[in-house]
């Protein structure tokens, strides 16, 4: 069984989820510390499957989402997060043990996560032993990295446009997320190797490298000096785990080194002796955020289909609320927290003005349930089979009396469902679409475009770096080799020959006359607008009264720079200030 749950972490809610094993199989529970930011939202999917085969084995398991990160409340512009951060830990930690009954309590610590498990651990949270991978001994090791990326970020999202002002007070961008200076501050000043532990970890540590990188010495040798047996395994597969939301792999061998340590540890231990008793920490099904009338409560949902289950995050105002509600769905194969965390700040603005807000999940994203990875290759996304899914989120919202009225946001593919869903269904009055990939979707035209951008754009290592990737090489040697089927089917003629500018052609003018009112906002370079002025339809739809166009001037398709969220809040506040009016004039 898995259960969406909210811990109360000294006055903030975290998110986590509990998997419970049908039958519990050994007295070892787990708890999961995910790492920051990007690579956060990249191994998201990974580790709940690693979760639910743990479960399946008959381990407890928790994953937690760390305060002001994903689902979970806060701001990352809130004061002592690191503090916060570790509370979390061993909040959890104590819930776990609390909750589950298994009498240990093994943390595994992803980069940021590992590093906050020692510090718990360090604090006398109830922890019996840790899994780091990736985790150095240092925080400002941490930090060096984290400053290289945004480096590198910034001279590649703003390449040819006026450079942005720099962050304010002395905050870090990186890769679409906001670490203050005092946070950086803190971070800073980690230093396990001087880990002072109140107890020895009964279950001992596991280190493992990241893909052929050495475990941090430092951190070795401070377990080892206060008594803990430590163990090293190779850690192949990080990289791939954290690369790309849509690319994440199952690091299988780590996988199976992590169940045979729990597994060699509990034969170690031997039968479990009596436990010192632990004041377990409630878990909620909903939380209530803000103040007064602002007050909101936000409710974990599921909604029934044919494959699983769709997951998503309903945000109501405490006191009523409008007729109209706001959806937001998946940026790709980013699951419902949204582009940088974007949606659950706009799904908590709105609810707090007294708009219902859900962010979604669709299959096989999230948590939502489906595949654990199966969308490496785009044309997964743009299949019919998930706009009917978005229509089901709504008709349950309708039936529930939510609201009669909704405004429809996505990003990439999520614009895509956005646009049709708005198209087949009267109750979507308007679709927010942020850098949707296409009017229409074709199985060439990933391919097609990546052909156009090698010989129309500059090439540099980093867009070589970017863009040269194994699948889509392999879709562009496909494209070329369907060339000639793909003529032989126009020369013949019939409905399945029409061309691309046909089928984009019918599409928008179905648009055209459609009561549905349709908000496209476009990053600098992006393929679908350059498409839409090479067809002409540009600037033609911008006079069509159902039909706004935003362009942001950044060279980034999931908004990461803060100016470029900042403008996106704006347009997304803007659409649904609109139908506001309408459906609720005054």
């Amino acid at each position: 069984m898995t259960q969406s749950l909210y811990l109360d972490v000294d006055g903030t809610p975290a998110f986590c989820v509990l998997h419970r094993p049908d039958a519990a199989a050994h007295d070892t529970s787990v708890l999961f510390v995910p790492p920051f930011g990007w690579e956060e939202v990249c191994s998201y999917r990974i580790l709940r499957e690693w979760a639910q085969r743990l479960a399946r084995a008959g381990f407890p398991v928790l994953r937690l989402s760390l305060p002001s990160c994903g689902d979970s409340g806060g701001d990352p512009r809130d004061p002592g997060r690191l503090e916060a951060w570790t509370s979390a830990v061993s909040t959890a930690a104590r819930a776990l043990r609390g909750h589950t009954g298994a009498p240990a309590v093994v943390a595994v610590g992803l980069g940021l996560g590992g590093m906050l498990a020692c510090r718990a651990a360090e604090a006398g949270a109830p922890l019996d032993g840790l899994v780091l991978w990736a985790s150095p001994a240092r925080g400002r090791d941490l930090t060096r990295q984290l400053k290289a990326f945004a480096r590198l970020e910034a001279s590649q999202v703003f390449e040819g446009l006026p450079a942005p002002p720099a962050p304010p007070d002395g905050e870090l961008e990186v890769g679409g997320f906001v670490l203050t200076a005092e946070t950086q501050a803190e971070l800073g000043d980690i230093d396990l190797s001087a880990l002072a532990l109140p107890q020895a970890l009964p279950r001992g540590a596991l280190l493992l490298e990241r893909d052929g990188i050495a475990v941090d010495e430092r951190l070795r040798s401070a377990l080892e000096g206060q008594g803990v047996s430590v163990a090293v395994r190779p850690g192949d597969g990080y990289g791939e785990m954290t690369s790309h939301p849509q690319e994440s792999q199952v690091p299988e061998t780590v996988l199976s080194e992590v169940l045979a340590w729990l597994a060699d540890g509990e034969r170690r231990a031997g039968a479990p002796g009596e436990q010192a008793p632990v004041d377990a920490p409630p878990l909620s099904e909903s939380i209530t955020l803000g103040t007064g009338a602002a007050q909101i409560v936000e409710t974990p949902l599921t909604i029934a289909q044919e494959f699983g289950d769709l997951s998503g995050i309903l945000a109501t105002p405490r006191d009523g609320g409008s007729p109209l509600c706001l959806m937001m769905l998946n940026a790709g194969a980013i699951r419902r927290t949204g582009p940088n965390r974007m949606w659950v700040e706009a799904a908590r603005r709105w609810a707090e003005r007294g708009v219902p807000s859900l962010r979604l999940d669709v299959e096989a994203i999230g948590e939502a349930d489906g595949a654990v990875s199966p969308y490496a290759d785009d044309d997964g996304l743009y299949v019919d089979a998930l706009i009917p899914q978005v229509q089901a989120a709504i008709a349950v919202l309708a039936e529930r009396g939510v609201a009669e009225r909704f405004v429809v946001a996505g990003l990439c593919a999520g614009a895509y469902w956005a646009m049709y869903a708005g198209l087949d269904d009267p109750r979507i009055s308007a679709a927010v679409m942020f850098n949707s990939r296409g009017i229409v979707w074709d199985s060439g035209l990933g391919a097609a475009r990546d052909m156009r951008r090698a010989f129309s754009q500059k090439l540099t290592w980093a867009r070589i770096r970017h863009n040269v990737t194994g699948a889509r090489l392999r879709a562009v040697v496909r494209w070329l080799l369907g060339m000639p089927a793909r003529w032989v089917a126009r020369r013949r003629g019939g409905e399945e020959a029409a061309s691309l500018n046909d089928r984009v052609d019918a599409v928008m003018r179905r648009l055209q006359s459609s009561p549905l009112r349709c908000m496209f906002l476009f990053s600098a370079g992006e393929p679908l607008e350059e498409e839409l002025i090479a067809g002409s339809w540009l600037p033609r739809i911008e006079d069509w009264p159902n039909v706004t166009v935003t362009r942001i001037a950044v060279r980034d398709h999931t908004l990461r720079p803060l100016t470029a969220q900042e403008e996106g809040h704006a347009a997304l506040d803007r659409a649904v200030e609109a139908e506001l009016a309408l459906v609720a004039p005054g």
